[in-house]
């Protein structure tokens, strides 16, 4: 509609200098007087011709260089259009995937120290493991090795009743020069034991 009225005007200023144009001129120094009102007054088929030349004129105008040059610059507003956006979709889009980016970061930061924490509390465990399996150990081969000093401690003192018991008889039996019976035998064999555990006490 705008347009419409642009070339209205243009055309409504162009039809009085298009129709002072076709006025005959030549001698219009001759005779002011008689020229004026002869001469003043337009010669309609003059104007008409060139009225319709100059609306042939446009049309060849907008036909075929303002149509192409409207066309041109349409297509490369459309183009500059579509490229901006395509740019404003472009950032909008590396901006998300820079958010995402950023996001999957963090993940990634926060599975390393829950990875770092949980193997640093495995560690622990296992060396509390090992130390007290290690303590076991060692107190079951404390253990062991008092049990087997004690068993050793019995074994020697039952070698050395036996031993002390063979003594005392064949002492006993030149002592009093004749075999002891079993009941005396057993007498003397049992104080014997009692003296030497009071003795190893």
């Amino acid at each position: 509609m705008k347009k419409k009225g642009k070339y209205l005007k243009y055309i409504l200023v162009l039809f009085p200098v298009l129709f002072l144009s076709s006025c005959n001129m030549d001698s219009l120094g001759d005779d002011l007087s008689s020229s004026i009102e002869a001469k003043l007054i337009p010669n309609i088929w003059a104007f008409l011709v060139q009225f319709i030349a100059f609306i042939i004129l446009i049309l060849i105008v907008i036909k075929f260089a303002y149509k192409p040059v409207k066309k041109y610059l349409d297509k490369r507003s459309e183009l500059l259009t579509s490229e901006r956006e395509e740019a404003k979709n472009m950032k909008e889009k590396a901006q998300e995937n820079l958010l995402e980016s950023d996001k999957k970061l963090a993940e990634v930061r926060q599975n390393a120290t829950n990875i770092i924490n949980d193997a640093k509390t495995k560690a622990l465990n296992e060396r509390e493991n090992i130390l007290q399996n290690a303590n076991e150990e060692a107190r079951k081969i404390k253990e062991n090795a008092f049990k087997s000093i004690e068993e050793e401690k019995l074994k020697a003192k039952s070698e050395l009743k036996e031993e002390i018991v063979d003594v005392a008889f064949s002492a006993t039996s030149k002592l009093l020069e004749r075999e002891v019976n079993d009941k005396d035998n057993k007498k003397i064999v049992d104080d014997f034991i009692k003296d030497l555990d009071k003795k190893t006490k």
